[in-house]
Formats: C-alpha cells, structure tokens, sequence
C-alpha cells in the first residue's frame, strides 16, 4: 500500500521529533524497542580499560552513518556501592534514632542498599562505620553533659531535675512512663521531657506518702 502524501508527511514530522515521541507517556517500552530497531541497525561494543574504566559504544544506523560514544564501566566496588542519597539520609537520621529506625525510615521510604536489599540494623551500623557517621548522643561524655542540644535529659540530669534517685527515673522508664530511647545498644538513655511530662512525674512526687520517723 503506497502512502498518501498526508501519511508521508507526518511520519516525516514524526522522524524529526523523535525525542518528544520516545519521552511521551503513552509511548510504550515496547514501542520504544521498535524505534530503537527502526533506527538502529548494529551495535558494537569494546571494553577499555586504559586510561579509565570505560566502554566504545559504535552504532551503526540505518542511513549508513556512524556513530561513536564512550561510556564509564564502573568497578565491582562502584557497582555496589551505597547510594549517596541513603548515605546522606542516615546521616540526617543518625542524631535521636536507633539504627533499628534508620533502617525502617529508609525502607519506608522505598530505598535499596547497593547490593539492591532492604536496611537492615547491621547494615545501617556498617554504612555509619564506613562513612564515620557519628552518633554524638552515643557517647557517654556528651551525657554526663545532662542536656543534649536537641532538649532530651540523661538519667542523671532528669533525677537532678526532679530532685529523686536515678532507680525512680529507671521505673517510671520501664514502666513507659516516660518515653527514653538509646542510639545503640549500651549506649547512655536519653528521656524525652515535655513540660507535660515534668507535670505528670511532679505530681507523682508530690502522691509519695511520707514515711513517718
């Protein structure tokens, strides 16, 4: 069947907006296969490894003309490498937050580990080994500092608050009611302290009987 002049005209405006026609979401991946196959007629490809990583792309299209592109092959290690985005996240997460929830933060989020898995608590550890991210409120100095800048009490600082034993502010702990996380394990305990909180733990005071002597 021979085209009509209309026909060879919009598939001449078509062949000269290739881009928008690959882009368009209606566009299907396996119409992009058939483009693909109608312009291109061989493909040949050749490792480099001097002076980088690299591969020699040369295409051959159908209207005779070559082309030659360069692209980087990475490494073993690259290829697996943590994505940078994850990287930066734990780091923005590491302060407040156990490594258990970094990991379920990023799986919430739809991330993958360069090995294409899921976070795990380990593997959230080994990330903040690797890229030296710290977790300032791990560290037993900043908590004997009493206060952490973020505004959580270490168990010390909230018994001088409250004018009680640290084993009181271990109780009410336990017994949930006062909300307390640690970054890892055997790291210091950080309480969270509203000034809803301090009302309720006064008031707890103030309900002691008081032994008789």
């Amino acid at each position: 069947m021979e085209l009509t002049a209309v026909q060879r005209q919009q598939i001449l405006h078509l062949a000269k907006d290739i881009p928008t026609l690959w882009h368009a979401s209606s566009t299907t991946n396996q119409e992009r296969k058939e483009i693909l196959g109608l312009l291109v007629k061989q493909v040949a490809l050749t490792p480099i490894d001097t002076p980088e990583r690299s591969t020699r792309i040369q295409i051959l299209w159908h209207t005779g003309v070559t082309s030659i592109l360069y692209a980087l092959r990475p490494t073993t290690g690259q290829r697996f490498q943590t994505p940078s985005c994850c990287v930066q996240l734990i780091e923005e997460l590491a302060s407040g937050r156990t490594d258990t929830e970094i990991a379920l933060e990023l799986n919430q989020r739809g991330l993958l580990s360069g090995t294409g898995r899921t976070f795990t608590k380990a593997s959230v550890a080994w990330i903040r080994w690797k890229f030296g991210i710290e977790k300032p409120l791990a560290d037993p100095i900043v908590a004997k500092s009493g206060v952490s800048p973020e505004g959580y009490y270490s168990t010390s600082a909230l018994a001088s608050l409250l004018g009680v034993g640290i084993h009181t502010i271990y109780y009410w702990r336990d017994k949930g009611i006062i909300q307390a996380f640690q970054e890892t394990e055997r790291s210091p305990w950080w309480y969270i302290v509203t000034p809803f909180v301090l009302d309720t733990l006064r008031e707890k005071i103030r309900r002691v009987p008081v032994k008789s002597k």
